[in-house]
């Protein structure tokens, strides 16, 4: 199988966009729902992604889980998808500046995006924490199953990251497939056991690398739900 960097083709078509931007939903506040992908389109990004990892592992090629929380799933790069996440970077980092203008700090340029696997066999829930972005993206390409719904704990600055969890900051989100919830990077979240079945996500980390260059000590936020 030929291995060369995947072009940003189909899946992730112009079309796709319009409705992205248009259809964004407030589920809680910094966190929103937009439709993302067709089915047909989740479907076929991941027989991409699992005949390139099938392909490296049949050469003897390790791949490595995508970060210290997951066990299992691909750091996407790795597998030849950097030009085809690099568009798909540009075009829903404006959407994100938009949403979240104050987590985004101006522009989001840079990113690390992986594929998470929740099943039986592979990651079967996911702990507290807090992602290495400004703002997330969380694409549920699907399979069909019940649970490892995504739990959101609510927003908090570095300081107080591991304050309580107040009653009226706990938002269940049931992942839909083609769909993509849009968060705060620093919006502390689990996900739930898995019940039966198979759930697979694109996971975009949005950063801004300028910003990050240049912050300095940490300090409590306006939005910090410690405030209130």
């Amino acid at each position: 199988m030929d291995l060369s960097p995947l072009e940003p083709v189909a899946p992730l078509r112009d079309d796709a966009w319009t409705g992205a931007q248009a259809l964004a939903e407030e589920l809680a506040p910094h966190v929103y729902r937009t439709p993302l992908l067709r089915p047909s389109a989740c479907a076929a990004l991941l027989r991409e992604i699992e005949d390139r990892a099938a392909a490296l592992r049949a050469r003897g090629v390790a791949l490595t889980p995508p970060n210290s929380m997951h066990e299992h799933g691909y750091v996407l790069e790795a597998l030849g998808f950097g030009a085809l996440l690099e568009d798909f970077r540009a075009r829903i980092a404006p959407l994100a500046e938009r949403l979240l203008p104050q987590f985004a700090h101006g522009e989001l340029d840079a990113h690390h995006s992986y594929l998470v696997d929740y099943s039986s066999r592979t990651d079967e829930e996911l702990g507290f924490h807090v992602d290495d972005s400004e703002v997330t993206v969380n694409v549920c390409l699907g399979d069909e199953f019940h649970g490892a719904e995504l739990v959101m704990l609510g927003l908090r600055c570095g300081l107080h990251r591991q304050s309580g969890v107040r009653t009226d900051e706990q938002l269940e989100i049931v992942h839909e497939p083609g769909s993509a919830i849009v968060h705060a990077g620093l919006h502390r979240h689990r996900v739930d056991p898995i019940r039966s079945g198979r759930r697979r996500n694109l996971i975009v980390w949005l950063r801004n690398s300028r910003w990050r260059a240049q912050r300095g000590p940490l300090e409590c936020q306006s939005w910090c739900g410690a405030r209130r």
